[in-house]
């Protein structure tokens, strides 16, 4: 088994989830998995401060109906004041549907990964990245 490095990246932005390292089972793994795994240590991480980590994983995740649907009661925030810390279940289930919706796409070994269940074979030193695409002001 090897331990690889997820990193989050957000376009435009400073900051967000930190890198983490995860372990698959084995050496093959899917998107699925692996975004699984990069979501319960982001959170294991984060956990301490709950609001900062749910506005983390909201600008790494939040879809363009989620905004839509904010928009519609006036205004998109990020979560302010008492906040309780976000379900894993929940969130990994969010992160796996925001890849699928292609919200964010993920890289490994020099190329995009392109479906939940394609297989991801996992080697030392090869990190993988979930990148959250944002159109830039203007264009």
């Amino acid at each position: 088994m090897v331990d690889v490095e997820v990193r989050s990246r957000v376009t435009g932005t400073s900051g967000g989830l930190p890198p983490v390292r995860v372990r698959p089972a084995g050496e093959s793994t899917t998107a699925r998995e692996l975004i699984r795994l990069a979501v319960e240590e982001q959170l294991r991480l984060a956990g301490a401060d709950a609001a900062r980590c749910r506005g983390a994983l909201a600008r790494q995740f939040l879809s363009d109906e989620d905004v839509r649907a904010q928009a519609a009661s006036g205004v998109i925030r990020m979560p302010s004041g008492p906040v309780s810390p976000p379900g894993v279940e929940g969130e990994v289930t969010r992160a796996q549907r925001a890849f699928g919706r292609g919200v964010f796409v993920m890289f490994h070994a020099g190329r995009q990964v392109t479906g939940l269940d394609e297989p991801v074979t996992v080697r030392a030193g090869e990190p993988v990245v979930f990148l959250r695409l944002v159109a830039l002001v203007g264009g």
